[in-house]
């Protein structure tokens, strides 16, 4: 790995050792990596005890009295589909052709292991009440919100987690925006050279904002999928309906779509290909260096789906008074 000596050697006067070198401080790549393991140790032990526990991992009930329409289920069989289409054809793009090119993984593999554990979160939507409504129809396990940290004893957790298009959906909102959105900034500098990363970024915001926002609603109104069970009404189109959506969603989603594009971006810019989350490795011991760097990745990855999403569609929804009007197919069993 490449050193970053010549930075090093400009400095403020007075602050350089007895070599006149001041020593390399920057990056906290152990701070990230800390945030990391704590991370794969909360994805573990949440599903460990999911997988192991006598009721919760099963399918949930369909209950009834509504019917669910054979053409709806085609086209959400289809998106079940389309997502293991685009998970197999992330897998080999961003594994075994790196892989195999190399020898070894990059930032890109990194990122997707770091979402694909980050989907444990998705159970702290509904971890005190049932705010985002799932369709039982979709092939699922049931839900492990019930087995996360300060989980409420009493909220209802027999709903259908979908596991097939439900955990894809954190790879093509994130790491896929990312790709194409990184790729687009490459192309707009070659044109434009003084490009700035602020009107990079809010290019990316708008254009994910409305790839979320048209994606979402599809979801919601033609399979059925998914829907929001209780929102604010002031923020929210639709309320009161089952397609009721909040308008926070697709912000929320946008500025995910930023943020991994801004950790991909510092790779390619950085001199040692090196992401923001990853400086600093090369002061740790070389035999460390390569676990603190998927650690530091996977604890980005899970902070901001924390912090950017979850966290606060989870107090919007506590705080909601508006409820969707469900079938019973999408309300949690017993």
């Amino acid at each position: 790995m490449a050193q970053t000596a010549d930075r090093a050697r400009i400095v403020p006067l007075g602050t350089e050792n007895r070599s006149g070198i001041v020593p390399d401080r920057t990056g906290v790549v152990a701070i990230w990596a800390i945030a990391g393991a704590l991370a794969v140790t909360l994805a573990v032990q949440t599903w460990a005890r999911w997988i192991l526990s006598d009721t919760e991992f099963s399918a949930a009930p369909i209950l009834g009295p509504d019917s669910f329409p054979t053409w709806r289920l085609v086209i959400l069989r289809v998106t079940e589909v389309l997502s293991v289409v685009e998970m197999s054809a992330l897998i080999w793009f961003v594994y075994l052709v790196p892989k195999i090119r190399t020898g070894r993984f990059g930032l890109d593999a990194k990122i997707t292991t770091g979402l694909l554990i980050g989907s444990v979160t998705d159970g702290i939507l509904n971890m005190h009440e049932y705010l985002f409504a799932w369709n039982a129809h979709s092939i699922n396990l049931g839900s492990w919100a019930a087995f996360l940290p300060l989980a409420s004893p009493d909220h209802q957790s027999r709903y259908a987690e979908a596991l097939i298009w439900g955990i894809p959906q954190y790879t093509y909102y994130c790491i896929t925006v990312a790709m194409v959105a990184c790729a687009v900034i490459k192309r707009r500098r070659l044109v434009d050279p003084g490009l700035s990363n602020a009107k990079a970024y809010t290019g990316v915001f708008v254009a994910a904002l409305v790839f979320d926002f048209v994606l979402e609603n599809f979801f919601i109104r033609v399979d059925h999928a998914y829907a929001f069970a209780k929102t604010p009404s002031v923020l929210t189109i639709f309320d009161g309906s089952q397609y009721q959506f909040p308008l926070y969603e697709s912000l929320f989603v946008a500025f995910l779509g930023v943020a991994f594009t801004a950790l991909r971006l510092s790779a390619i810019d950085d001199p040692d290909g090196l992401s923001f989350v990853e400086r600093g490795c090369h002061r740790l011991p070389v035999a460390l260096q390569g676990p603190a760097r998927w650690f530091a990745v996977i604890g980005f990855c899970v902070t901001m789906l924390f912090v950017l999403y979850h966290l606060p569609l989870n107090w919007l929804g506590l705080n909601g008074d508006s409820f969707a009007d469900l079938p019973s197919y999408m309300l949690p069993g017993d």
